[in-house]
């Protein structure tokens, strides 16, 4: 296989490893990701310190998601008007500020703005990284590259809750975010100094005549827009955990805030074998059977945790296993539906990113305003929001399928 790739001014440019950029992006990614994770389990301690409700505090995690997503739409043409790594970059330093401004939050009204601004900021992580991979590799490259990215950026939100959890009782919230600030800023370094640009920057990509452009074609695109949705219905499955499960496992089960990581734990490693299985079965089967093996699993899970919570039978290890058998059938569905998603698109990958990566976090981040909206002391609220996905991932695959069908009889129709 050639390790040159033509960029986009048609000059042949070296193409770095799998490994080398998959590596660089988990460090990006894992920072964006632990900014949250690792102060989950100082959530309930919150209300007290700032004398406010759970409902508030739980703000703090969905607008973040929501300002999260919506910033993706930003983000992506700035990526390809000014390159990946110039964006990747400013938004790490961003970050760092930012984390800095939570810690020193004087009310739980400047820590939810502080948190808004900062997902804000974090947002260009994930657009810019699943940008570059589409800029470098093939369909099938891809979906390997996305599987291992996948599988190692599991161990960040299994060890953030756990170091957060630590860090909270022997410093106090606020030392997470500071612990975030200095890996940001040593994120910086390492990006400036090994992550390659994958990109020719376009004068044209941030006119807003173009952007409206870009994403008005992507809206009209049936193939990307159900993937896309597939995405979002899977993230805001592991958001309504990271909402809810807090509280529920911390204030109405008694799991004590340094123990609370271990539980969220599980679920990741349940994605980081999902992940495994993916990227060693993505040489044997197709992309199609890889999805409907994602898809199928997810959909047992939340069978069984509706029963769980149905049945009454509740409790820090049924839950966990429930949610650890959703996670692992994400495992391939995130390894198959980022590519499926980007599949026709050509040219603007930043821009495309964009609306994947912005559209799945808003659909996340509303599953989560929904936890947060329905609270009500029991786990009932992320059961029915489970259901709810559940069913519209359901959906989604049927559609799918219909998608798959129309593009291979258009390919066919090509080949006479």
């Amino acid at each position: 296989m050639s390790d040159q790739r033509m960029s986009g001014s048609g000059m042949s440019m070296p193409r770095p490893s799998i490994g080398l950029v998959v590596g660089i992006l988990v460090l990006a990614s894992s920072i964006s990701i632990m900014s949250t994770d690792m102060y989950t389990p100082s959530l309930p301690d919150l209300a007290l310190w700032f004398d406010t409700t759970p409902t508030h505090v739980k703000l703090t995690i969905s607008l973040n998601m929501l300002a999260f997503g919506l910033a993706q739409l930003v983000h992506g043409p700035l990526s390809d008007r000014f390159g990946r790594r110039p964006v990747l970059m400013s938004s790490l330093v961003a970050v760092a500020v930012l984390c800095l401004a939570c810690a020193a939050a004087q009310s739980i009204d400047q820590l939810i703005v502080a948190r808004v601004l900062l997902g804000f900021a974090a947002g260009a992580e994930a657009v810019v990284g699943l940008a570059i991979i589409k800029d470098l590799y093939s369909e099938q490259e891809q979906v390997k590259a996305l599987a291992l990215l996948g599988m190692v950026i599991a161990v960040a939100p299994a060890v953030a809750p756990i170091l957060g959890g630590y860090m909270h009782v022997a410093f106090g919230w606020q030392a997470n975010f500071v612990v975030i600030a200095v890996m940001s800023l040593l994120a910086v370094g390492i990006v400036a100094r090994l992550l390659p640009e994958s990109t020719q920057a376009d004068p044209q990509a941030i006119q807003p005549a173009v952007v409206f452009r870009g994403y008005k074609s992507l809206l009209g695109n049936s193939d990307f827009l159900t993937h896309t949705a597939m995405l979002g219905v899977a993230l805001g499955l592991i958001f309504v955990f990271v909402t809810g499960a807090p509280f529920v496992l911390m204030d109405m089960m008694g799991v004590p805030a340094d123990e609370f990581g271990y539980y969220q734990a599980g679920i990741v490693v349940a994605f980081f074998l999902g992940s495994v299985l993916a990227s060693r079965l993505a040489d044997y089967w197709q992309a199609s059977s890889l999805l409907t093996l994602g898809v199928m699993l997810i959909v047992v899970g939340v069978t069984a945790l509706a029963l769980v919570v149905i049945l009454q039978a509740d409790n820090p290890t049924s839950l966990t296993l429930a949610y650890s058998l959703i996670t692992f059938g994400m495992g391939p569905l995130f390894a198959v539906a980022p590519s499926r998603a980007l599949r026709s698109i050509e040219g603007q990958a930043g821009t495309a990113s964009a609306m994947l990566s912005g559209v799945e976090q808003c659909m996340a981040g509303m599953a989560a305003v929904m936890v947060s909206l329905l609270t009500d002391g029991t786990a009932r609220p992320m059961a029915i929001m489970c259901i709810v996905l559940a069913v519209l991932l359901i959906v989604l695959f049927r559609r799918s399928r219909v998608e798959d069908r129309m593009r291979a009889r258009a390919l066919d129709a090509m080949r006479l």
